[in-house]
């Protein structure tokens, strides 16, 4: 029995010596997002992120390597990481981004290789506030199933091909002078996130207004020119998966011609409102049959509610876009389904498409003292404002 438990010991103590070391930094803050958002989330995917065959150094001393380097922990550049992560004799080293695009935030985790400085996992998710604790669950176990120590100091991923990918950038990747690539990817998506796309391109990030998802001859093209490793890419045939945008058109946004009637109001869907109402009060089935496509949903209503600036002029509201072009909806008041009209002057009520019930839609309301949505009776008759595709 004692040799069996000496056995062991002796195991275990191999296993301890020939573990490799990970750190594991705090995100990094990105856009819409607090520090006490990436503390909890942090320390969530901290406590679950346990890949076999590495030893995980603690935060306090991670912490004062950082302090001691003299680095912004909250702005840390890539060879700041990788100089903290030899200072810590790790082999590898954890990094990840967090954003809040309206009510949905997003992680983009990768793993570093310290010697070499190239990715080699990644994984990334979107999720709503109240979700984050199982979100974070799944990606530091789906992440530390990635991640197999190497028996020659270096980590390599089962999925990495024998070209390494190469280390971050700053500025796009360009591939035969044409396809230009976003430098990073952006987290892992279940269906194309078309409103963070839109955010990126009304910013211009690294100088372009034009990113969209790759065509899987252009995903091809960028692994074998080891801009990415193998994976589960999303691409315009198969919108799902790790976001990596790329563009081939100039710096700069190339503005589409917008149709005569109709303003852009720079909103993240990228959707046209026409600049005036129809003519008369419609009940919902009205509106539906009359208008049928170009009929706000409610999800487009609620995003003129959000993005837009609504300031109460004369009879009605100015709804100023983030690009700063407006439109200007009449309080119009609702028609009763006897025939009566009520709150002409002082209230406006617009359809949406979208039903609630057998008996109800949903519907945009605004008087002097905001604005908010609504289900009323499909036979009230309520005013109606167009949208379009760019």
């Amino acid at each position: 029995m004692r040799r069996l438990l000496l056995f062991f010991m002796m195991c275990l103590m191999a296993l301890s010596i020939n573990a490799q070391r990970c750190a594991v930094l705090d995100f990094q803050v990105g856009t819409g997002v607090t520090a006490e958002d990436i503390e909890g989330i942090s320390f969530n995917f901290r406590s679950n992120f346990r890949p076999v065959g590495y030893t995980m150094l603690e935060r306090f001393l991670i912490n004062k390597v950082i302090q001691d380097s003299g680095f912004d922990p909250k702005e840390m550049i890539m060879r700041q990481v990788l100089q903290v992560g030899r200072s810590l004799d790790a082999s590898v080293i954890v990094v990840g981004t967090m954003n809040k695009f309206m009510d949905e935030y997003s992680v983009d985790i990768r793993v570093i290789n310290v010697s070499t400085g190239t990715t080699i996992a990644s994984e990334g998710a979107a999720f709503a506030r109240s979700d984050y604790r199982t979100s974070m669950q799944n990606v530091a176990q789906k992440l530390s199933k990635k991640l197999v120590p190497s028996s020659g100091g270096s980590s390599k991923s089962p999925s990495e091909p024998n070209n390494a990918v190469q280390p971050e950038r700053n500025e796009p990747y360009i591939i035969y002078d044409y396809l230009k690539v976003f430098p990073k990817d952006l987290g892992t998506f279940s269906s194309e996130p078309k409103t963070i796309i839109a955010k990126l391109n009304q910013s211009q990030q690294y100088g372009y207004g034009t990113w969209r998802l790759p065509t899987n001859e252009e995903l091809a093209l960028m692994i074998n020119n080891n801009v990415i490793s193998r994976g589960n890419y999303m691409s315009k045939e198969s919108p799902s998966g790790i976001l990596r945008l790329v563009t081939d058109k100039e710096k700069g946004v190339i503005t589409p011609a917008v149709p005569a009637g109709y303003v852009d109001l720079g909103l993240p869907s990228g959707k046209l409102w026409k600049d005036k109402n129809e003519s008369g009060l419609f009940t919902y089935d009205q509106a539906v049959s009359r208008f049928g496509k170009n009929l706000p949903t409610q999800e487009e209503l609620e995003e003129l509610k959000s993005e837009c600036k609504w300031s109460w002029t004369g009879s009605g509201m100015k709804v100023t876009g983030p690009n700063g072009n407006s439109i200007y909806l009449p309080a119009a008041g609702y028609r009763n389904s006897s025939g009566g009209m009520y709150n002409v002057g002082s209230s406006g009520y617009y359809w949406s498409s979208t039903p609630n019930g057998s008996d109800y839609a949903w519907c945009l309301y605004f008087s002097s003292g905001g604005v908010r949505m609504y289900d009323y009776s499909r036979s009230y008759g309520h005013s109606v404002r167009l949208v379009q595709d760019k």
